[in-house]
């Protein structure tokens, strides 16, 4: 398997986990709340252990968890 075919199974994977989150109704703001701070809280500790990526699919990997990370706090930014 080819990093790019490995990378694309991974973008789909995300692609239809946040298709899935669209199916599952809210379970209250306050546990929605907690999870994405516990969330954005393991994207850092992720994002501060990774380092400087040398090649080029960890270059894109924590691309991915840097936007995940901004994605998270907006919407965090909304429900407080």
């Amino acid at each position: 398997m080819t990093a790019h075919t490995a990378s694309q199974g991974w973008m789909d994977l995300v692609d239809e986990l946040k298709q899935l989150e669209g199916f599952f109704p809210m379970l209250g703001i306050s546990a929605e709340r907690d999870e994405l701070e516990e969330e954005v809280s393991e994207l850092e500790s992720l994002i501060s252990a990774a380092g400087i990526p040398e090649d080029e699919h960890s270059q894109r990997a924590l691309t991915f968890l840097r936007a995940e990370l901004a994605r998270k706090r907006e919407f965090l930014g909304k429900l407080l």
